[in-house]
C-alpha cells in the first residue's frame, strides 16, 4: 500500500472529545493546510515556467538564465515549504491545546507518528570506489540509481500528505493517557507544586517539606528567594530574586483565588522580574491571601486571611502527590 493509500484509508470519525471552540479552531487550520497545498503547487508550476521561458530567451546569448526572474524565484524553495507544512500544521493544532488547557504535549512525538520516513540511502562503503570491486560498484550504482527514484516519489507524496486534525487530536489524547484535559493539567500542577515544596533527604530516602505552618501564616523555609544586598554600593539597597520555585507556589495562589492555571504573573507582577527592591506585599483584593514577605536569609511568609484558609491551601496544592 502507498503512502497516499494508507493516509487515505484513515476513517474520520466525528470527535466529541472537544469543544465546539476546539473543532472551530481545528477545521479553519485544517482549511488553511488544505488549502495551501495546491495554491503552493501553482506558485511553483509558475516559476518553473517562468524559468524555463526565461531560458528559451536567453540561452542563445550564453547569458545568465535567472538575470530577470531571480535566484528567489526558487522552485525547491516552495516544495520545501509545502513539505514543512505538516510539521506546521501539527505544531499549530498541538500547541493550541497545549497553552489552551495548560498541559505538557510532545510534538515531535506526534510528528513521528503522522509523518512518515523516507527510504534510506545506500552506504558508500569506506574508502569509496576505490575499495569495491567492479560488480560491487555496479551492484551500488543500482541501489544508488532505485533511491533517488523512491526519494523522488517519497518528497512528492510529502507535498501532498492528506493530513487530518482529528489524527494529531487522537495522538493527543494518546498523551493525555486517559485522562481529560483538566485532570491533566491540574495532574502536571500538582507534581510542580509538590516539586517546589519538597525536597529529598538522600540519607533517609523520604521527601521532606520544605514549609510550615504557623497560625494563619505559610512560611516557607529554605532558599525560596535570594537576596542581593549590594554591599559595595555607597547607599546599598538591598534587592530581591525570586526562585522558579517561589514563582510555581505564587501562581498555586492565583488558581486557589481564580482557579486559573499560571495566573501568578498577574497578581505578582513584582515577584515574576528578574529582581525586586521591596520586600512586603500587602493584597488588597484576594479574598484568601493577605500580605507576602520576602526574607534576607530566602525565607518567605505568606499570610492568608484565616487559618482555615492556610490549611485548605496546603493540603490542596503542597501535600497532594499525583506520582
Amino acid at each position: 500500500m502507498s503512502l497516499m493509500e494508507k493516509f487515505s484509508a484513515v476513517e474520520i470519525k466525528a470527535d466529541n472529545r472537544i469543544s465546539e471552540d476546539d473543532k472551530v479552531f481545528c477545521l479553519r487550520q485544517q482549511e488553511a493546510f488544505d488549502k495551501a497545498g495546491p495554491a503552493l503547487q501553482k506558485v511553483a508550476e509558475a516559476m518553473a515556467a517562468a524559468k524555463a521561458e526565461q531560458a528559451g530567451i536567453l540561452t542563445a546569448d550564453e547569458d545568465f538564465i535567472d538575470r530577470y526572474v531571480g535566484g528567489d524565484c526558487d522552485v525547491d524553495g516552495v516544495y520545501d515549504t509545502m513539505k514543512k507544512r505538516n510539521r506546521t500544521f501539527i505544531s499549530a493544532v498541538v500547541n493550541y491545546f497545549s497553552r489552551k488547557y495548560s498541559v505538557e504535549l510532545d510534538k515531535h512525538e506526534i510528528e513521528e507518528h503522522l509523518i512518515p520516513t523516507g527510504p534510506k540511502e545506500p552506504n558508500l562503503p569506506w574508502g569509496g570506489y576505490r575499495s569495491m570491486s567492479e560488480d560491487e560498484i555496479a551492484s551500488y550504482q543500482q541501489e544508488l540509481d532505485a533511491y533517488k527514484v523512491e526519494k523522488d516519489k517519497f518528497e512528492q507524496s510529502l507535498r501532498t500528505l492528506p493530513l487530518r486534525y482529528e489524527q494529531v487530536v487522537d495522538e493527543i489524547f494518546v498523551q493525555l493517557g486517559g485522562f481529560s484535559f483538566q485532570e491533566r493539567a491540574m495532574n502536571e500542577f500538582l507534581r510542580l507544586c509538590w516539586d517546589a515544596s519538597h525536597h529529598r533527604n538522600w540519607h533517609s530516602d523520604q521527601y521532606e517539606e520544605e514549609f510550615e505552618i504557623k497560625n494563619d501564616v505559610l512560611r516557607l523555609t529554605g532558599s525560596w528567594v535570594y537576596c542581593d544586598e549590594n554591599k559595595w554600593m555607597s547607599n546599598p539597597v538591598s534587592e530581591y530574586k525570586p526562585s522558579e520555585s517561589l514563582k510555581t507556589i505564587l501562581n498555586a495562589l492565583a488558581h486557589y483565588e481564580t482557579g486559573k492555571f499560571k495566573d501568578g504573573a498577574n497578581w505578582f507582577p513584582e515577584l515574576f522580574k528578574y529582581d525586586t527592591k521591596e520586600n512586603q506585599f500587602e493584597i488588597a483584593y484576594m479574598s484568601k491571601v493577605k500580605n507576602i514577605k520576602l526574607f534576607k536569609n530566602g525565607r518567605v511568609d505568606i499570610k492568608f486571611r484565616s487559618a482555615a484558609f492556610v490549611q485548605e491551601f496546603v493540603g490542596q496544592y503542597l501535600r497532594r502527590n499525583p506520582a
